[in-house]
């Protein structure tokens, strides 16, 4: 455990440090006050021994700055003081003192009030860690929800739409084999209508001006266009409310085998909007078979959030690459986009729930979060490489299938 001594007398300093070094702690070393908070901005201390009385910037000052700072994890500072008196010690405790230490110190009383310190510490690091898996496993219910409500979605539009598609795709093939035999008669009577003499000539002047205006040659050149682009059209729409189905995974059992090409393939289908209003190259290079024992629903969750993110990240005309590979007993996958990337700070802070740097309104701050505990559930892993300005690459393993 590191442990910051601010200290300006060299004798007392450097009595501390040999006893801490002793009792295999690792310390830094800091003459005054101002020294101790310049250490401190720099690098993180669980523990931080500091006397009162030191030149410019005092031990209390030191406390103060430091309780004021927004760092991650939590200091217990134990002063270190020659004032015994009640009202002094009130005052140090109150701006932020865990303990202190009356000197000349105690060398037994020092190793028990440090050790009281690190349990402490270990109780509040194990704290936050039952707190940030307490909030991973809300976000993971919320978008569990999310992916529920979709399904739901997906179902009432695949039964509402798939229905008037079966019974228009089917008038349509009727209209398409009536029309065959309508163009051939149309035809058989252009050649029969020099031929015709008898016939009222009120009659034959509206034919004669109907072949004038050259509507039949327009039916005969566009009446089947017309018919293959809508029944095109319907089959578009079947498509996208397949792909949605499974998206959706939701005729599938929760455990079972997934084809990962598939996967990618239909979510990128998905996604296409998105792609095509940025004007995204896609670039994917995707090994077929390999298939992974999973819950689909959540992979496919994973690989849509992965996606989206780099889309979103990207610029127009971008080229954003996406790669299926397999290596050893692992089946990887890979997005990379040249976009907006991030900075370190961003990045420690990526996988925590609800944080995003999106707009309001556009991002939950759930993606990254719920991916990657969807992944350690499937005993994968999820890395991130990312740059400033330079893009950012994703890279999923997770374990293949027994057959693979």
């Amino acid at each position: 455990m590191r442990v910051l001594v601010a200290e300006d007398s060299k004798v007392t300093r450097c009595l501390l440090v040999s006893q801490l070094r002793e009792w295999d702690y690792t310390v830094v070393e800091a003459r005054d006050g101002e020294e101790a908070w310049k250490q401190f901005q720099e690098q993180a201390f669980s523990l931080v021994l500091t006397d009162w009385i030191m030149p410019g910037m005092d031990g209390l000052e030191l406390i103060r700055r430091i309780r004021e700072t927004d760092s991650e994890g939590y200091s217990y500072l134990i002063l270190l003081t020659a004032k015994s008196e009640k009202e002094d010690l009130v005052k140090a405790m109150d701006c932020g003192a865990d303990d202190f230490l009356v000197k000349p110190c105690d060398p037994e009383e020092l190793r028990v009030r440090l050790r009281e310190g690190k349990r402490i510490i270990q109780l509040e690091q194990k704290l936050a860690e039952q707190n940030r898996r307490l909030r991973e496993t809300q976000a993971a219910l919320v978008e569990s929800e999310k992916l529920a409500s979709l399904g739901q979605l997906a179902a009432g539009m695949a039964h509402e739409i798939n229905n008037p598609i079966a019974f228009v795709t089917n008038n349509l093939a009727v209209l398409r084999r009536d029309l065959g035999d309508m163009l051939k008669r149309m035809e058989t009577y252009e050649r029969a209508r020099p031929y015709i003499r008898d016939a009222p000539t009120e009659l034959t002047d509206q034919l004669d001006q109907w072949a004038e205006d050259g509507e039949s040659d327009w039916l005969r050149q566009h009446l089947p266009q017309l018919m293959q682009s809508s029944s095109d059209g319907l089959t578009r729409v079947r498509d996208i409310i397949s792909n949605l189905r499974d998206f959706a995974r939701l005729d599938r059992a929760p455990d079972d085998s997934l084809d990962l090409q598939t996967a990618i393939e239909s979510t990128l289908l998905v996604l296409k909007h998105a792609i095509e209003e940025k004007n995204l190259h896609i670039d994917s290079a995707l090994d077929s078979q390999i298939a992974i024992h999973c819950r689909p629903d959540k992979i496919h969750q994973v690989i849509y959030s992965v996606l989206l993110n780099a889309i979103q990240a990207s610029d127009s005309g971008d080229p954003l690459r996406v790669c299926l590979s397999k290596k050893d007993s692992e089946a990887v996958i890979e997005v990379r986009d040249q976009g907006c990337g991030m900075d370190p700070q961003t990045q420690s802070r990526m996988f925590e729930p609800f944080f995003t740097t999106k707009p309001v309104g556009t991002g939950t701050g759930l993606g990254l979060a719920v991916s990657y505990a969807v992944v350690r559930d499937h005993k994968g892993t999820l890395e991130v490489d990312s740059e400033l300005d330079r893009g950012t690459t994703v890279r999923i393993r997770l374990p293949l299938a027994p057959d693979n």
